[in-house]
């Protein structure tokens, strides 16, 4: 018998059912979720205080922040890329993430909304200083992502939605 066929013979046996066609799979992770990208026509974002509210099947989440934000809030948090993310147990609910650039280029502001899951309907509501600037109403039409391939797993569904300040 030779030894050098038992190792490999071991390998295969350790993979899975499907065959030892020499196929690893990477371990890259994802998950379910809706995000819908707001901006305003001229490109601008209003300053003040902003309310967003979402109605998600059913449940409402809101979030609130102020814009332009100094950055004495523990709410600012810039990362490598140069977005802010905006939240707080006590200003968002837990589920929702609000976000907008720090170094926003003039005339090309957008704004962030992230949510979990697969939601099926779902209404958005801003308001600056109370003054309403979006009112807009979403059914996601998910599609499949899978970082490591179809046959490997995980494999996840996210939606996007462009929304315009009023």
């Amino acid at each position: 018998m030779n030894i050098g066929v038992i190792p490999v013979s071991l390998a295969c046996a350790a993979m899975s059912a499907g065959g030892c066609d020499g196929r690893v799979c990477t371990l890259i992770g994802c998950s379910d979720g809706f995000s819908a990208n707001v901006r305003s026509a001229d490109g601008n974002f209003p300053s003040g205080v902003h309310r967003v509210e979402v109605l998600v099947d059913g449940a409402s989440l809101t979030c609130t922040f102020v814009y332009p934000n100094d950055g004495t809030s523990s709410q600012r948090m810039c990362d490598a890329d140069l977005s802010v993310t905006v939240w707080s147990e006590t200003t968002c609910s837990e589920t929702m993430m609000v976000s907008y650039p720090c170094d926003p280029i003039p005339g090309k502001f957008y704004e962030s909304i992230a949510l979990p899951g697969t939601p099926g309907q779902v209404h958005v509501w801003q308001y600056v200083d109370d003054t309403a600037v979006l009112d807009a109403a979403v059914a996601p039409s998910y599609q499949e992502f899978a970082p490591n391939g179809r046959e490997c797993g995980p494999i996840c569904r996210q939606a996007t939605a462009s929304l315009m300040f009023q």
